[in-house]
């Protein structure tokens, strides 16, 4: 069993653990000396030891349902309230491109009301867009990130955002509140508030960047980034968030105050500053004292624990998360068991965010496989909730293997602690998806040999085809002559691979469309030349060069 199988590639890790041990806090080192103790306990286990948790997995995937509107291209990072047998789903959405980025004006907020017992959409209200007026006040341009919901009383939920536009002003996060009598928006909008060590300021980057610089905190500001992040959960009568600044690696325990619309500021916990922690998900353990798992842009999850949620142990890594991916992690606690979520790194067909899996624990401390999702549409940022005796859930899915941030899909997990028999099931083949034609769009696979794909593509170039082949070492032969682009990052950009020389050599010009990344990574830029070419005519190219068809042209891939 995966309990199991989890504690022996602890002792093929022991001398790395041992390691860690010697020069982190003694804390988090006796919760790894108590899961070496219990996690092979087999008397003790949770998880049936005939459970398949990919074939559990395959068979709650197989009942979600999508819940955002047919127009919208891009979608991501859904949170949900469930009400008198409702989920009112929030989620970030645009209607023009795949994808999300805090950058893009066209991405508004939305809430999509679905019925449990049908799984049927009964309507889909955008309640924030760059630009909207409201009785009170106009939000200026920009993105409405990051949408988070919750009931505040019988009548009322409160929806709040981020409004910001990178480099250009200071994020706000503001709220708007929903009648659920009524399945109507108020007219007004509100900004939300942090408190801090300094006082209480409107709920922007520079006070919670201020606050934990006051502490220590050595990363430099951002005017955006400043989430509700893993929210709300309730203890001892109180409701907290994880609060993030996603692009400034800020991570901090909040408390809810009492008009729903100020945050305090309880604890940071940016340890080690090294690494590149954030997005963390929270909980509260037996004893009393808290827990959070971290995302790392830099490497695998972090952990942190703390006594009081105020004074934070310096984050690491720990053994039973071993092959994690930067994406947001899940720490929820139903009935009696914790339910710990994290995105593997396994791809499956090369496709980034495809597993994603759900541990769970009596204590916190040793865990065991009970899902195990996998998918080549993606399954990341899920959110679970617990209603009337059931887990539900939404989750960012994809349609096709370049861009998997499309649509948010909704269902149920499980009857809270339920193992359903799995006599007699067994799982299917993934099949490996097909690749979408070589077109100059974002999301769309770059190469054969790579799994990079298009991260912009300037107003020129769109829709053009290119031609797909090695990133390195290929030669082409011009079918039918016309206008032939190729893109190379410039000799301007150190380290880049740059064939400008080579380019120019050739005969092609550089072109008037300005730089842009070709695909993630700052040494990636792109500079487009063109040339008019004629039937017959050969290239042979080293690493980087991407040709694109031109007016009239035809090109293939041919031998030396």
């Amino acid at each position: 069993m995966d309990g199991i199988r989890v504690g022996l590639a602890f002792v093929r890790d022991a001398t790395h653990v041992h390691a860690l041990g010697m020069r982190k806090r003694a804390t988090l080192f006796s919760f790894l000396i108590v899961f070496v103790a219990t996690t092979g306990q087999a008397a003790d286990s949770i998880v049936p030891s005939t459970w398949n948790p990919a074939l559990a997995g395959d068979l709650v995937l197989d009942r979600l349902v999508t819940i955002t509107a047919p127009r919208v291209k891009g979608a991501h990072d859904a949170e949900m309230a469930i009400v008198d047998g409702r989920a009112y789903v929030v989620a970030e959405v645009n209607d023009v491109k795949a994808g999300e980025s805090a950058g893009w004006p066209e991405i508004y907020s939305s809430m999509s009301i679905v019925d449990l017992a049908t799984l049927e959409v009964e309507d889909i209200i955008d309640f924030a867009k760059s630009e909207q007026e409201f009785e009170n006040v106009t939000l200026p341009v920009g993105a409405c990130f990051v949408p988070r919901i919750l009931q505040i009383n019988d009548k009322t939920l409160r929806c709040y955002f981020a409004s910001e536009d990178p480099g250009k002003r200071e994020a706000q996060t503001w709220y708007r509140d929903f009648d659920l009598e009524t399945h109507t928006f108020s007219p007004t909008i509100h900004e939300a508030k942090i408190k801090t060590a300094a006082g209480t300021f409107p709920m922007q980057p520079q006070y919670f960047h201020a606050d934990a610089e006051a502490q220590g905190f050595e990363k430099p500001a951002k005017d955006f980034g400043l989430y509700l992040f893993d929210s709300f959960k309730e203890f001892d009568g109180d409701l907290y968030v994880a609060l993030n600044n996603f692009p400034g690696k800020q991570n901090a325990l909040a408390r809810v105050l009492d008009d729903f619309a100020t945050f305090e500021v309880l604890g940071h916990y940016n340890e080690p500053q090294a690494e590149q922690l954030s997005e963390s998900a929270i909980n509260r353990l037996p004893d009393g004292s808290w827990m959070a798992i971290c995302r790392n842009d830099g490497g695998h999850y972090h952990f942190t624990t703390s006594e009081d949620g105020r004074t934070w142990t310096e984050g690491e890594e720990l053994p039973h998360v071993p092959n994690g991916a930067n994406s947001k992690p899940t720490f929820d606690k139903f009935g009696d068991l914790y339910y710990l979520g994290w995105q593997e790194a396994t791809k499956i067909h090369g496709v980034g965010r495809s597993v994603f899996n759900v541990d769970i624990s009596r204590d916190g401390k040793s865990w065991e496989r009970k899902y195990r999702f996998e998918t080549t549409k993606s399954f990341q940022y899920p959110v679970f909730r617990e209603y009337d005796g059931a887990v539900w859930l939404a989750v960012t899915h994809g349609d096709n293997p370049g861009s998997h941030k499309e649509r948010i899909v909704f269902g149920k997990l499980e009857d809270v602690g339920d193992f359903p028999s799995q006599e007699g099931l067994t799982r299917e083949p993934i099949p490996a998806p097909p690749v979408p034609p070589a077109v100059m769009k974002p999301g769309i696979p770059l190469f054969t040999d790579r799994s990079y794909s298009i991260r912009e593509v300037p107003d020129q170039l769109q829709g053009l085809t290119f031609l797909r082949t090695t990133i390195d070492d290929y030669h082409a032969e011009v079918e039918k002559g016309g206008v032939l682009y190729a893109l190379t990052p410039p000799e301007t950009i150190e380290g880049a691979a740059s064939q400008e020389t080579t380019l120019r050599d050739l005969g092609f010009q550089p072109t008037d469309i300005p730089v842009f990344k070709l695909f993630p990574g700052e040494i990636n830029q792109v500079r487009a030349y063109r040339k008019d070419v004629d039937a017959g005519e050969k290239f042979h190219f080293q690493k980087v060069v991407l040709l694109v068809a031109g007016e009239g042209v035809v090109f293939a891939e041919s031998k030396k």
